[in-house]
């Protein structure tokens, strides 16, 4: 498996940015492990061992795994509109292997997922990228829904976050308030005043583009021939989602009494953290759950960069449910890459 993934990331030999990239990443698997642990493994081994119901940990991997099949099958439904049929076996071993793959190169599930299957079911790469745009688009309006109705419903809780962030960078009591609305004065004039030299920005051309992609793979959509079962699993994947985060809840007895919609907010505010390139969210998914539940007031909950040298409830939930999704990738990752290695051997 090792030997596949170093294949992976040196399929282009005149670009060594993906090998930079997979060291860059390891590097900072490895820090981040180091800084929280290395200096006082003993005090969260104890809090794994005493604290933590792994009947919940166990069903958030089940409800992960899935989320793998309905978005395997998900993707089926389109490859199959664009004129190819594709091995389900193969397919759900693919996406798989991506999630793998993103643990050490973020955004990476993508190429792996298009190279496995072509070389299994000899689909172009080019037509398989055109549909995981069209998943990414999906998946991004869901994402800003959810965000949407969480601003909705959950305005004080994110209004506590930003001064939970203001008090740990700053260390005093101070809001965005009025600092905010003199920068977004300042910043929308700016953009008034400069806007031709700004529509002739790379970045400007990219986001544009990146809009029009959102409203041609909305109409894309429309070729699907199974559209029922397209928004089916597309709402499995969500709410199984949903599932891997809030039944994990009973999996300590300070997040238990949270509720539907601090799962919710958690959903999000976890899947911004997984969005930002870290190698699988390492970190990033951690530091912002952790904003999250002190947000919520969950108990002895606190925002901390200092090492785990205390029980903190806030630090162990999403460190509990990203080690879970962690095992999942690495463990579907493992039978995904067996399933598809095997098919090549036997062709």
């Amino acid at each position: 498996m090792i030997i596949l993934f170093y294949n992976f990331i040196a399929m282009n030999k005149n670009n060594k940015s993906n090998l930079v990239k997979v060291f860059i990443s390891i590097i900072l698997i490895g820090s981040f492990i180091y800084y929280f642990f290395g200096k006082n493994p003993e005090r969260l081994f104890n809090d794994l061992l005493n604290k933590v119901d792994y009947l919940y940990v166990i069903l958030s991997i089940i409800f992960g795994g899935i989320a793998y099949i309905s978005r395997g099958i998900r993707w089926i439904i389109l490859i199959n509109a664009i004129g190819h049929q594709v091995s389900k076996k193969h397919t759900i071993s693919a996406v798989s292997f991506s999630y793998f793959a993103n643990l050490f190169i973020p955004r990476a599930g993508e190429i792996a997922r298009c190279t496995a299957l072509k070389k299994s079911d000899d689909i172009p790469v080019d037509k398989l990228f055109g549909t995981i745009l069209i998943e990414r688009i999906i998946d991004f309006v869901f994402l800003i829904f959810f965000g949407i109705l969480c601003i909705v419903l959950k305005s004080s809780e994110i209004n506590n976050s930003i001064n939970s962030y203001n008090k740990l960078v700053k260390n005093d009591d101070s809001n965005i308030g009025p600092l905010s609305i003199i920068i977004i004065f300042v910043f929308i004039t700016a953009v008034y005043i400069f806007k031709n030299k700004i529509k002739k920005l790379k970045i400007y051309s990219k986001i544009i583009a990146f809009f029009i992609g959102i409203k041609e793979g909305l109409k894309s959509i429309k070729k699907i021939d199974n559209k029922f079962m397209f928004w089916v699993h597309t709402v499995i994947i969500w709410v199984m989602y949903f599932a891997m985060t809030a039944i994990c809840f009973f999996a300590i007895p300070e997040t238990s009494n949270l509720n539907i919609s601090d799962g919710l907010f958690l959903l999000v505010i976890g899947g911004v953290g997984m969005v930002i390139p870290s190698p699988g969210g390492i970190g990033t998914y951690h530091f912002l759950v952790m904003i999250g539940l002190v947000a919520i007031q969950v108990p002895k909950g606190i925002i901390s960069l200092n090492p785990y040298d205390e029980y903190n409830p806030a630090f162990l939930f999403p460190f509990i449910v990203h080690s879970a999704q962690t095992l999942l990738a690495l463990l579907s990752g493992a039978v995904g890459f067996y399933i598809l290695f095997k098919n090549k051997k036997t062709n």
